[in-house]
């Protein structure tokens, strides 16, 4: 009865490890932007900014309003800038 016992334990411990990879492998390729309730494809598979929060965008949008006429323009061509002016999420007021 033990030998059974241990040996569903490992499965299951197993079946937790697959299912975590999979979601994992999932979510990596992608940014999630809640507030919009959009998803996009990154450029490169990465951990950071999988999750872009409305905190996220104001800090980005705030370092850019304080930023040179240079660090703009070296901003407006940072990969997360430039997926977010795409899909609309930030855009230049005249």
């Amino acid at each position: 009865m033990t030998n059974q016992n241990n040996k569903t334990k490992r499965r299951k411990g197993k079946g937790w490890i697959v299912f975590f990879i999979f979601v994992i492998g999932a979510t990596l390729p992608f940014h999630y932007v809640p507030e919009s309730l959009m998803v996009f494809p990154k450029n490169n598979l990465t951990f950071s900014n999988t999750i872009i929060l409305q905190k996220d965008i104001d800090n980005l949008l705030r370092r850019y309003n304080n930023a040179s006429r240079y660090e703009k323009l070296a901003m407006k061509e940072e990969p997360l800038f430039r997926k977010l002016t795409e899909k609309g999420i930030i855009y230049e007021q005249k």
